[in-house]
């Protein structure tokens, strides 16, 4: 009986280590199935995995777990509609033919991007235009595809980028600033009379480049050609206004420079730009603006050429501030054409011209925000329910009445805009423009044909409104 009792517990006790073996098997074979599902959900709700995300301003992107490999799609369209309602011209008799009331109406922008991550470094951008204009001077030609951008960028740690192609050159305040980003429908016409735009070249940005985190250059250190000019033929070993160009443009941004007076936790930005153009064929510029920024008008009241110049240059110091619901901005270009040596028909080329800008966000608590990483404005940050509205300003001028463009081909400037900016939201805004200006000479095409005499005394004023509807993606 004794033995059977013995017998007994071993056959328990050895069920019972049985049973908590498996039992601690099991039990770890849960643990790993755990882990592996919570790798898997962590997978699933980061936007760094395999699938594809919207990012609201930023496109449509599809980006490898490592985030070494991307691709990004974005895009914006601009509508414009413009209104000239008055066209006074005390200098000779009311014969203005057509200009006192017209209306003119376009797609501004009609852009789409692709960027490509190849990994380690390097991307490829690419960005058509749909509504660029064969000839701006001319209802002839319909439309065209214009190329904005067609680089290879290469990113280097602690050096910063090169990009290889058509890219946008280093510039001012308003240039520099994306069409995305910009608080005017149109660029000052100082801007518009000097400018690199999109070149094709080396470029260079210190965006990760070991320099302060305040501190952001961009530079285009070799450039060739024209604007959108990202191929270039050799059929007969010359071609018509080829340059070879260069640009840089330096920023510091800081923060807290008027908190002490104005309170709010402000932002500004100190730099400034110099570009220079170096025509290598016929020696020669086009120079040319639209009065009142008004993309519509066919005919433009500067349009014209510098001749038998070495180089042309431009550029000058800007300044920023942006606190809370107010932002101010200004800058100021020097421009001139350095002639051939020996050429003595005109002296050096020489004009200027300036803006200053300011904006209040009346119904909102918005911000616009300046980013040290550009250099430039990067947007508005608006959280409102209903969306932001911002009461604006800009005076604008441009003195191109010097040398050769004296008379009938030069013009002295200056216009006054305010309007509204609403924006509904990230990827939507409607701006309103309404400008007066008051311009003395211009080119003799713009006023239907007059003798240089009569044209270097002219003086008038037109008054204009703009609307557009910006979507970006």
């Amino acid at each position: 009986m004794k033995k059977l009792f013995y017998n007994c517990l071993i056959v328990m006790a050895t069920g019972a280590f049985i049973s908590s073996a498996n039992a601690q098997n099991y039990q770890e074979k849960i643990n790993t199935l755990q882990n592996e599902l919570l790798k898997i959900k962590q997978k699933m709700s980061t936007k760094d995995g395999s699938k594809a995300y919207f990012n609201k301003g930023k496109g449509l992107s599809v980006k490898s777990s490592d985030g070494k490999y991307f691709l990004q799609i974005k895009g914006r369209a601009m509508y414009d509609v413009s209104h000239i309602g008055g066209f006074d011209d005390s200098s000779v008799s009311q014969n203005t033919d057509n200009k006192i009331d017209s209306f003119g109406a376009e797609f501004r922008r009609l852009r789409f991007s692709i960027k490509i991550g190849l990994g380690d470094g390097w991307s490829l951008a690419f960005q058509p235009d749909f509504a660029e204009t064969i000839s701006d001077d001319s209802n002839e030609g319909g439309k065209g595809v214009n190329v904005i951008d067609a680089m290879i960028k290469k990113k280097i740690k602690r050096f910063g980028s090169l990009m290889f192609g058509n890219a946008k050159s280093a510039g001012g305040y308003w240039e520099n600033t994306s069409s995305n980003n910009i608080l005017m429908m149109e660029r000052p016409m100082y801007n518009e009379f000097a400018n690199l735009a999109h070149r094709p070249g080396i470029h260079y940005d210190s965006r990760g480049a070991l320099f302060p985190k305040d501190v952001h250059i961009r530079a285009l250190l070799i450039g060739y050609g024209n604007e959108g000019s990202w191929r270039m033929e050799q059929e007969d070993g010359d071609g018509d206004e080829v340059s070879w160009n260069h640009s840089i443009a330096a920023h510091y941004t800081g923060k807290g420079l008027f908190d002490q007076f104005v309170g709010g936790n402000d932002q500004w930005l100190l730099g400034a730009s110099w570009q220079i153009e170096r025509p290598i064929n016929d020696h020669s510029r086009s120079v040319s603006f639209k009065q009142n920024g008004v993309h519509t008008l066919g005919e433009k009241i500067v349009d014209s050429t510098i001749s038998n110049i070495s180089s042309y240059h431009y550029g000058g110091p800007q300044f920023q501030y942006s606190n809370g619901s107010f932002y101010f901005a200004t800058e100021y270009y020097w421009i001139t054409g350095e002639r051939r040596d020996g050429y003595t028909a005109y002296d050096d080329f020489s004009a200027e011209g300036g803006s200053i800008y300011g904006q209040y966000f009346f119904n909102s608590n918005a911000k616009v925000q300046i980013n040290a990483k550009k250099g430039a404005i990067s947007g508005v940050k608006c959280n409102a329910q209903y969306g932001c509205t911002a009461a604006k300003f800009m005076l604008e001028s441009i003195d191109a009445r010097d040398s050769e463009l004296n008379g009938a081909n030069g013009s002295h400037g200056k216009a006054i805009h305010i309007g509204l900016n609403h924006y509904f939201n990230s990827n939507v805004k409607l701006m309103v423009d309404a400008t007066r200006g008051v311009y003395l000479g211009g080119h003799d095409d713009f006023y239907g044909g007059r003798t240089d005499v009569v044209q270097e005394v002219s003086r008038h004023t037109m008054s204009s409104i703009q609307a557009r509807l910006h979507v970006k993606f």
